[in-house]
């Protein structure tokens, strides 16, 4: 059982939470039309360099087996392995699950923060990369500042993140920390592989809210529209890239980020990648520079919910970094993962990419840090890919979204025939010709 030490530690810091700036909050009834819609608008930005959309299918189709894993999920977000093989998976409303390496979904650990704000939620569980030994887990989710009104304001909690144990029975969190009050409205959380802790945070967004409002990526006294890097007991590396800096948040790594939802190191390089979902197109991919500028809302390749374009349809300018890749319409993307196994030798190096809108898993096969390729597989699921990972087996592991959600994994085809799948298995599939996203988030 968490000490009562931690217990008071947590609440200690809940108390001194600030209330983020948010929007109102819509008032009830039928959207208001002229709030705007994600869908597509036609809007085609021109790209800084060939490929940096719209890459050429490559030249031979994929192929492999796709079995189910464990499913009946309801809202999972992100998952994780263990080093055992075994999967941490997080639940968007507050509840993180074991699934075995036999594809049992153990019952949801005990001992998340009580004041866990289930409405905005839970956003990254992931082991330290030391779990063998320290079983240290850390988290990102959202809390209510004390004295909020949910009611009156747009997703309101705002982003903690956190360390705890997980028992040596694996039922419940232990000793849990507070670590960061990150100020956004979500956000996800990597380990790199000096051991520090990237944690990206987001600003309010959605139908409704136009960028301009959201000046807070730019600004360097705040959190928000940033990628944050701390020492995983919460203090401050020294190298910071603002660190000393007069007027600026120390734990800012990188800045200029709308809405950060995958995060993935790069084996080899050790660098940050990141997926982010632009307005009404401008989904990027993005490799995140120590001190760089990412743009938002200065340059985009999207449109505002409304139509309306943001800051004149810029989409490049002087001392600020071009995404590596962009989608206009909308994909969606959400998680993200690089390929490195034995299975299948021709996806070595390849970046995926989880869709929701456009309800693939998507390969993009690279050339350093270009684009030379876009796939999209599992489209014959017509379901929202959430997330994707590879196993400790050399199998890629993809979840889907929603309730009833599943994880799968895709193996390479033993020959060119109809597939066999494998346990608790629907029948294998076949990669379709690529087709186009769908245009809702």
């Amino acid at each position: 059982m968490a000490t009562f030490a931690s217990a008071v530690l947590l609440s200690l810091v809940l108390q001194s939470i600030p209330p983020a700036p948010r929007p109102p909050a819509p008032p009830p009834g039928p959207q208001n039309p002229a709030a705007g819609s994600a869908a597509p608008d036609g809007y085609a930005p021109s790209p800084q360099w060939l490929g940096q959309t719209r890459a050429p299918v490559p030249a031979v189709k994929s192929r492999y087996d796709v079995a189910t894993v464990a499913e009946g999920f309801n809202g999972a977000f992100c998952f994780s392995f263990l080093p055992d093989g075994r999967i941490l998976v997080g639940e968007r409303p507050g509840r993180v699950k074991i699934v075995s390496r036999d594809g049992t979904i153990s019952a949801p650990i005990e001992g998340l923060p009580a004041n866990l704000y289930a409405r905005q939620g839970l956003f990254e569980v992931r082991a330290d990369r030391a779990f063998a030994t320290n079983r240290t887990i850390y988290l990102t989710y959202t809390a209510l500042p004390d004295g909020i009104d949910p009611s009156t304001r747009r997703s309101p909690g705002v982003l903690l993140v956190a360390r705890a144990r997980l028992s040596s029975d694996d039922r419940r969190l232990e000793d849990v920390k507070v670590l960061l009050d990150a100020e956004g409205t979500g956000g996800r959380l990597i380990q790199a592989p000096d051991g520090t802790l990237l944690v990206t945070s987001t600003i309010p967004s959605g139908v409704g809210i136009d960028s301009a409002d959201w000046p807070q990526p730019q600004q360097l006294d705040s959190l928000m529209g940033k990628v944050l890097r701390i020492n995983p007991d919460g203090s401050i590396p020294t190298d910071n890239p603002f660190a000393g800096r007069a007027g600026a948040r120390p734990e800012i790594y990188a800045l200029g980020f709308r809405d950060v939802q995958g995060v993935a190191i790069q084996p080899g390089s050790g660098r940050l990648w990141t997926s982010e979902h632009g307005p009404r197109g401008g989904d990027e991919i993005n490799v995140v520079k120590k001190g760089g500028n990412f743009g938002f809302p200065v340059i985009t390749y999207g449109h505002d919910y409304s139509g309306k374009s943001i800051n004149d349809d810029r989409t490049a300018q002087q001392g600020m970094e071009q995404p590596v890749y962009f989608w206009t319409p909308d994909i969606a993307p959400a998680g993200i993962a690089f390929y490195e196994g034995r299975q299948f030798p021709s996806w070595k190096g390849n970046l995926f990419v989880s869709a929701l809108a456009g309800k693939a898993l998507i390969r993009l096969g690279l050339d350093h840090d270009r684009v030379v390729t876009e796939e999209r597989l599992l489209t014959e699921l017509n379901a929202r890919i959430r997330g994707v990972a590879e196993g400790p087996d050399g199998a890629l592991y993809v979840l889907t979204d929603g309730n009833n959600g599943k994880i799968v994994k895709l193996t390479a085809s033993a020959e060119p025939g109809p597939g066999r799948g494998g346990r608790r298995a629907a029948p294998a599939h076949r990669t379709p010709p690529a087709s186009s996203p769908a245009p809702a988030r």
